[in-house]
């Protein structure tokens, strides 16, 4: 097996794109990016880390997309299409949310396939020849997931956005559904090919910028697909279906630190051995399309690789479900063919394993440690004194509370035990106090969230898991950064993580 090169000593910042500030509703890939990036590189940063990227549906969560493939159309920047030529400069309003705060999704699906339609017909109209033979050859080199895509999206927005097993005799891909897209909905998969077409080229742009200030772009690759999702419609042989398209056997994971009743993610289990018969094909197609968008990318959920957690599909909770035997060896040699040059980092977290320990030794992969574990008063795995070089080290996750809010609604023992160990004598203090002592240990890698160099109590939370409601909204406002990037340049001066 192939082992990965350890990272370098650096640093970098957790923060979804989604949670950039913007005129638009939600963080875009235009000027609050290029800004950020700005930020990033001022701070002295190695790393962006981003969260999935993919169109989301239904709970607006990340990793419930309806394509391991697409990007996520609310994320194009409308002043791009202002400056193609493609929209006139009153179209703008189309995208403009007066309510800045928190992402709306609700107006969002109300009002951005509108926008986004009227930037589709000026390209259509008045784009130039050199720009439509772009988007030919776009469609030509990406047919492999993107005539599925398109198909899917065009048959569910003819179903007024209804999820997959509603769509009747369409619910999995066949001949009447394929020709029913290409001829009846042919326009409106041109469409959501137009979408992917700009995401693309808005993306690259990004990307080279970063690029070339010496930034690595982090993404993150979601373990399982959403049931509502181009991936399931177009390959249900890879998946644990039924007759009828519906799965036999759902993920997630027992009950744990999150929820008494485990997490009930509902998302289709693969079928391995299906899988392994192709050389795990699809699985190389996802890995080399994100392996040439990010230069990292974070393996979510790393445990099921080794062994998953099938909950019955009638279950209501995550209680009673049974675990088995997932591909392991055989999936990180398929997907490390496919990577080029692009690292992974392992997403350990949740219950221990000796399998996973083992397949990390192999294949050199850096773990995840979260200091929000490391107070429970046992000399435990996040300790500074006991983080390894070889992993990626945060003040918490998405999934976590803010590190402020962590503290505020922490038990008394573990805020004296956190002061005691990390040298402070008032809880104020302690999240300053956890980010130093993140930079002065040996973690090759450091990843703090935003939010957390802001101080930010748990409004500026992103995710709660085993919660439906309130996630994915967070947006960081228009707070002046610079700041902030010089105060913790000053930190990684000090503790030789800065990159410039």
């Amino acid at each position: 097996m192939k082992k990965q090169k350890p990272f370098t000593r650096s640093h970098g910042l957790l923060m979804p794109i989604f949670s950039l500030n913007s005129p638009y509703g939600i963080g875009t890939l235009g000027r609050p990016s290029f800004e950020f990036i700005d930020f990033l590189c001022r701070a002295g940063a190695s790393y962006w880390q981003m969260l999935p990227i993919g169109p989301t549906g239904y709970g607006d969560s990340p990793y419930q997309c309806f394509s391991a493939f697409a990007g996520n159309p609310y994320f194009l920047d409308p002043e791009w299409f202002l400056n193609k030529g493609w929209i006139p400069p009153e179209a703008l309003n189309l995208f403009i949310y007066e309510k800045s705060s928190r992402v709306d999704y609700g107006w969002l699906f109300k009002t951005r396939q509108k926008a986004l339609y009227a930037a589709y017909k000026g390209f259509l109209n008045i784009g130039t020849a050199a720009d439509k033979k772009d988007f030919c050859v776009f469609k030509e080199k990406n047919d492999y997931w993107l005539n599925d895509y398109t198909s899917f999206m065009a048959i569910k927005n003819h179903f007024k956005g209804i999820g997959r097993e509603g769509f009747g005799k369409f619910a999995l891909k066949n001949a009447d559904a394929v020709n029913f897209a290409n001829g009846y909905l042919s326009d409106e998969k041109d469409f959501f090919a137009f979408l992917e077409f700009a995401f693309d080229r808005q993306f690259y742009e990004l990307k080279d910028y970063a690029n070339k200030k010496g930034l690595k772009l982090i993404g993150d690759i979601p373990l399982y697909v959403s049931n509502d999702s181009a991936d399931v419609w177009a390959n249900p042989n890879l998946f644990l279906l039924d007759s009828k398209g519906r799965p036999t056997g759902v993920a997630g994971v027992p009950p744990d630190i999150f929820s008494t009743d485990g997490q009930l993610w509902g998302n289709p289990l693969y079928d391995w051995q299906a899988a392994e018969k192709t050389g795990f094909d699809w699985w190389q197609k996802r890995v080399s399309r994100l392996a040439k968008m990010f230069d990292v990318i974070r393996i979510d959920h790393f445990l099921g690789l080794c062994k998953y957690y099938k909950i019955p599909a009638s279950a209501t909770s995550a209680k009673n479900g049974e675990w088995c035997i997932g591909p392991a060896e055989k999936l990180i040699n398929a997907i490390n063919s496919a990577a080029g040059d692009t690292s992974f980092i392992a997403e350990d977290l949740g219950p221990k394993s000796d399998e996973v320990k083992a397949l990390l030794k192999k294949c050199g992969y850096p773990n995840m440690v979260v200091m929000q574990f490391a107070f429970d008063g046992s000399d435990n795995d996040n300790l500074i004194h006991n983080i390894p070089c070889n992993c990626v080290a945060y003040t918490g996750t998405h999934d976590n509370a803010t590190l402020c809010g962590f503290f505020e609604k922490a038990p008394l023992q573990v805020k004296k035990f956190a002061r005691k160990y990390l040298g402070v004598k008032q809880s104020k203090d302690l999240p300053d106090a956890v980010i130093r002592h993140l930079f002065l240990s040996p973690a090759n890698t450091v990843i703090i969230p935003l939010y957390d160099y802001l101080h930010l109590d748990d409004t500026a939370r992103i995710n709660t898991p085993a919660v439906g409601h309130n996630n994915w909204v967070w947006r960081m406002g228009g707070a002046n950064l610079n700041m902030l990037a010089d105060s913790i340049s000053a930190l990684a001066k000090i503790y030789k993580r800065e990159k410039f």
